[in-house]
């Protein structure tokens, strides 16, 4: 009997899917959602790491600074973001002595606090990565285009970043001293875990580092730890700038 190579190479696919597919399907049954861990795909990780943005975010925080001058009156900042290719997506605060932005640009998100005098004109202008994004940012960041914001909606104030800084801080200190040194890697994703906070993305993981985004509450945070010989040698807790997709469904459901 003659058998066709074609037929063959078929027979063996289907009997390797056979003996593949179960064994996939109960590995999957086995893990539940409190064991899963979302991981970023090799080709999204640079865009999720902080570490790895973190230079050129400087650069241009930096240079967005200097060129935001002071002694301007309060229209001359919305003109000037604007001319640099950035638009205003949100105002979170506007009063005589203050204004907030948040502002995209490409992928990148800043808020823009300025700080005028009695005459009304600017005399401190402070550029920061923008953490706690409203709905208008996170739209102008996926690629969509949104219309220039030119007033406070309602509740953008709670997406300030002035505002929450020193609870988010004094949140970030306590982490960083509970994450012990010396420890393997399961005992951070166990530690994590205890503390309430749910780990949204791994965006980079080898025997030497491993990046953690973590979640809790309206709160993220971005968890760095080095590696030597299997022990952790350094800990750092950051600021979250970049977060990864399961980061902001995350955020949003826990504000609900």
């Amino acid at each position: 009997m003659n058998f066709h190579p074609s037929r063959i190479t078929l027979a063996l696919a289907a009997a390797g899917a056979c003996l593949v597919t179960p064994l996939a399907v109960n590995a999957a049954d086995k893990a539940t959602d409190a064991q899963r861990t979302a991981v970023v795909a090799p080709s999204d990780r640079s865009t999720s790491s902080d570490r790895a943005n973190a230079k050129t975010v400087d650069v241009e925080k930096d240079r967005l600074q200097t060129e935001l001058k002071t002694g301007e009156v309060k229209a001359f900042y919305p003109k000037a973001l604007n001319e640099r290719g950035f638009t205003v997506t949100s105002i979170n605060a506007d009063k005589a002595d203050g204004v907030e932005y948040e502002v995209v640009k490409g992928n990148k998100s800043y808020e823009v606090h300025v700080e005028f005098d009695n005459a009304g004109k600017a005399r401190k202008v402070d550029v920061t990565p923008n953490i706690w994004r409203t709905e208008a940012t996170k739209t102008a960041l996926s690629g969509k285009t949104v219309p220039m914001a030119t007033r406070v909606e309602k509740g953008n104030e709670a997406f300030s970043d002035r505002a929450r800084m020193k609870t988010w801080s004094s949140e970030k200190e306590k982490l960083e001293k509970t994450l012990a040194l010396g420890q393997d890697k399961a005992y951070y994703d166990q530690q994590l875990k205890k503390l309430g906070y749910q780990v949204t993305s791994v965006n980079d993981a080898d025997k030497d580092y491993v990046e953690y985004e973590v979640v809790k509450g309206g709160d993220s945070f971005e968890v760095q730890i080095d590696f030597e010989n299997s022990k952790s040698r350094k800990v750092d807790v950051s600021t979250n700038v970049w977060q990864s997709e399961a980061t902001e469904r995350a955020m949003s459901t826990s504000k609900r």
